[in-house]
């Protein structure tokens, strides 16, 4: 009796121990995103990307009409230079790529839900204030009349959202 106990206490140092070492392997490799997606159950669970349509028709210029006729998940938004008439060098960049300069005072885009829309004023050494003038019904971030200033760089407006 006396010798099963010894074995059945060994088991269970040896069980806790690998249990441990299992435990600090599993940590580790969490930390990398391919193994974590495998490894955890919430990761997994978590919401989906949502694929929206691509348009073909975003650097046509925009009328009124087609304005009020924006269907979800594509939304328009206005941009606005607050104090100069025109910065031909500060540009619009949308998921990372250039969708027009600030040649007027205003730009209008047609965006889809999810992208990153960005303004670039690295050629200016000078503070340089935007405003989101005008938003389309179906959009919900970003906000109408929210003011960005970028000061010889790149100001991050942020990942549209529709509604």
């Amino acid at each position: 009796m006396h010798r099963f106990m010894e074995k059945v206490e060994r088991l269970l140092i040896r069980s806790v121990i690998l249990s441990l070492v299992l435990l600090v392997l599993v940590q580790g490799l969490m930390t990398q995103d391919p193994w974590r997606i495998y490894l955890s159950w919430g990761e997994r669970m978590e919401g989906q990307n949502i694929e929206f349509p691509a348009s073909t028709a975003q650097d046509e210029p925009i009328s009124a009409r087609e304005e009020a006729s924006v269907q979800s998940p594509q939304a328009m938004i206005t941009l606005t230079l607050q104090e100069f008439s025109s910065l031909p060098k500060a540009s619009i960049i949308v998921n990372g790529k250039t969708k027009g300069y600030f040649k007027e005072k205003e730009i209008k885009l047609q965006l889809s839900g999810g992208d990153v829309l960005e303004i670039d004023s690295t050629f200016y050494d000078f503070p340089v204030d935007y405003q989101i003038s005008k938003v389309s019904q179906n959009m919900a971030f970003p906000k109408q009349g929210r003011l960005y200033t970028a000061n010889q760089s790149i100001v991050m407006i942020g990942k549209i959202i529709v509604k």
